[in-house]
């Protein structure tokens, strides 16, 4: 039997480093060479988000990625944040993200209780939601998100660029 040439041997002992490189590199080496952008949570964010947008983090909850010519407008006393564009100060809203401490079910009988009609149960950006449809194509999408909902509203969600914040849009999956 004849013995494999020289070559194959250097070969394999390559392929074996550098295996073991990329998982210590990876695995046991990153957390002290690739920085931490985030609070310490974790967010999934979208292969869609194009590369000039921003991404908001509202505390730990959850992440939209929006163009860098919006304006993020924060309202502490109702725990919402409203995205529109910095040339259109216009009552439209373009995509609106708020958080209200009652239960999916509440919600839901509340919104009865105030002559809304039935919501369709929808899934949303990978999480299961009630949508409501109000006037003439306002949407809200609520989520149920631990004891609260995130409530995800649009005039228009047609709009490329609402719909890609939609799909941009992530709970923290802690």
């Amino acid at each position: 039997m004849k013995r494999p040439p020289n070559i194959l041997w250097f070969l394999a002992a390559c392929s074996g480093m550098l295996a073991i490189s990329a998982f210590a590199w990876f695995g046991y080496l990153a957390p002290l060479f690739l920085s931490n952008t985030g609070d310490g949570e974790f967010f999934s964010q979208s292969a869609l988000l194009p590369n000039e947008w921003e991404t908001y983090r509202s505390g730990s909850m959850w992440s939209v990625g929006y163009p860098k010519d919006f304006d993020v407008d924060i309202q502490s006393d109702n725990h919402s944040v409203a995205f529109r564009p910095s040339i259109d100060p216009g009552a439209k809203i373009y995509f609106s993200v708020r958080q209200e401490s009652t239960s999916l079910d509440a919600y839901t009988i509340a919104r009865k209780a105030e002559g809304y009609r039935a919501p369709e149960y929808v899934t949303i950006a990978n999480y299961p939601a009630a949508k409501y449809t109000v006037g003439n194509g306002h949407i809200d999408y609520v989520i149920s998100y631990h004891n609260s909902v995130i409530v995800v509203s649009s005039d228009d969600f047609d709009d490329e660029t609402i719909a890609i914040m939609l799909v941009t849009f992530a709970l923290n999956t802690k």
